[in-house]
């Protein structure tokens, strides 16, 4: 439930590149790959620094049987909380928190 709200977010943010596309292939990148790219420290403390940074690209007809058994249900099965380090502390409104989201087309 909150994987796809969190997508629906984000793809309301970024309608105008997934209404490109009639099928996508996305994957969240894992912290510690953001990490090595971009760098960035939150100096409060406690602090919730969640960072999501969703990767896409448009699939045509001819590549979808590239992708079978990938699909929705697929990527449901995954704890997409431990890909992104997802804590139930983000919920917590005590708490300082940080909510980075990105997301990138690869074409």
């Amino acid at each position: 439930m909150v994987l796809t709200i969190l997508i629906e977010h984000l793809a309301s943010t970024h309608i105008h590149e997934f209404s490109k596309h009639k099928n996508i292939a996305y994957r969240f990148l894992s912290p510690g790959k953001i990490a090595a790219a971009i760098d960035m420290s939150v100096t409060a403390d406690p602090c919730v620094f969640t960072r999501l940074f969703l990767i896409f690209r448009g699939v045509s007809e001819d590549d979808m049987g590239i992708f079978s058994g990938a699909g929705e249900k697929e990527a449901n099965a995954q704890n997409w909380r431990e890909v992104v380090g997802w804590t139930e502390n983000s919920k917590d409104s005590t708490l300082f928190r940080v909510l980075e989201t990105s997301v990138l087309e690869i074409t």
